[in-house]
């Protein structure tokens, strides 16, 4: 029997969760079934980490593929995804992220592709965009919509949001979770890495240094503890780690160093092992203005760490408030200080919530459960 030919089309092939599921998705689904091309922006670590693959994974480098809106770039992508599309004819298209979504989805129509498929990572709409920006995004979400045969949410609430704003017909809406595997234990590495003892306490965040993540918010928290607690014995046992790198960069070094939290508070980039940093963190926190299902939160939750989150798009499905961690709303400095408090001055909490955390991550949110379910999508 022939296999299903699927194109994976994502934006950029750098570090970050939508890359990790189209990874998961290559390497999970039997390759005797499917035969899985991604195509992508170049040089990134997803790219490394398909050619590390036992099965061969056809990879497509698109140079215009890029972030930002480019009439010429974004005109020149299409045309290559339309070319790319018409030579293999492919029985699947499946999209990932904003830019891509649109142009994947948009290439695979005019191709007459049987099945687009798009799985929203968060949509690309949000309060923090000006009326006329939000309705243009609207606008084109809707005709890439209309061409949509599924378009898969990673969370109910996008879901719902999706349906709210009438971005593609009720029908054409579905849930499936992100899911991770579970990581090998090696706890140790970072603390080493540090010099931070067994005993001391890591509050720490995997995060892109952008608005979006609020990078700078954390390290106010992280400040506002460091200054509350410094006539507290336990004091010089609380540190603070973030993990990833972007344009805000600058920024919190700077904050760090006019706030005189080096040594206390460590700016680590980014690391392909983070997975593995956090097994050394006490509570894992994300402070994002908004998001899809964050993957980092599921990574912290099946290493049994409790978690401190904003309440925003799936994170309270993820996050079980005062029984896996603390859910915060808004960008509130006392609400996330307080939460923090109770976890960092509370050993038996952070464990018993860091145990139910894993528990329900290993129910609801198993690469083995995601894969399986994209699977019966691809085979419908």
């Amino acid at each position: 029997m022939a296999r299903v030919k699927v194109l994976q089309v994502i934006t950029l092939s750098e570090m970050g969760g939508a890359q990790k599921i189209v990874y998961h998705l290559a390497a999970g689904l039997d390759p005797e079934l499917f035969e899985i091309t991604v195509a992508c922006g170049p040089g990134g670590e997803l790219i490394d980490w398909l050619k590390n693959l036992p099965q061969t994974i056809n990879i497509i480098l698109v140079p215009e593929l890029k972030r930002n809106i480019s009439l010429v770039n974004d005109f020149k992508a299409l045309w290559k995804l339309y070319h790319l599309m018409k030579r293999n004819s492919f029985d699947i298209v499946h999209c990932h992220s904003s830019k891509a979504g649109i142009l994947g989805r948009t290439a695979a129509y005019l191709t007459g592709t049987s099945k687009i498929f798009f799985t929203v990572h968060g949509w690309g709409i949000n309060e923090y965009q000006s009326e006329p920006v939000r309705l243009f995004y609207s606008w084109v979400e809707r005709l890439a919509g209309a061409v949509s045969s599924r378009i898969v949410c990673v969370s109910e609430n996008d879901l719902v949001r999706g349906r709210s704003l009438r971005l593609a017909r009720d029908d054409k809406f579905m849930v499936i979770y992100n899911g991770m595997p579970e990581p090998k234990k090696q706890a140790g590495v970072l603390r080493r890495k540090l010099n931070v003892r067994k005993e001391d306490i890591i509050v720490g965040t995997v995060a892109r240094l952008a608005n979006q993540k609020a990078p700078l918010f954390f390290l106010e928290v992280a400040g506002r503890m460091i200054e509350n607690h410094g006539n507290n014995s336990d004091s010089d046992q609380l540190y603070f780690v973030l993990i990833g790198d972007g344009p805000l960069r600058s920024d919190c070094e700077e904050f760090i160093e006019r706030s005189g939290l080096n040594g206390r508070v460590f700016l680590l980039g980014t690391r392909e092992e983070a997975v593995e940093l956090v097994q050394d963190f006490d509570i894992f926190v994300l402070f994002s203005r908004w998001e899809g299902l964050p993957l980092t939160i599921i990574e912290a939750m099946l290493a049994g760490k409790p978690v401190v989150a904003n309440a925003v798009g799936g994170v309270s499905e993820l996050v079980v408030h005062q029984q896996t961690g603390y859910l915060i709303s808004g960008l509130d400095l006392a609400a996330a200080e307080k939460a923090l408090q109770d976890l960092v001055f509370n050993k038996d909490r952070r464990l018993s919530m860091g145990t139910l955390g894993r528990q329900r991550a290993r129910d609801l949110f198993s690469i083995n459960k995601m894969i399986e379910k994209y699977r019966e999508l691809y085979l419908s």
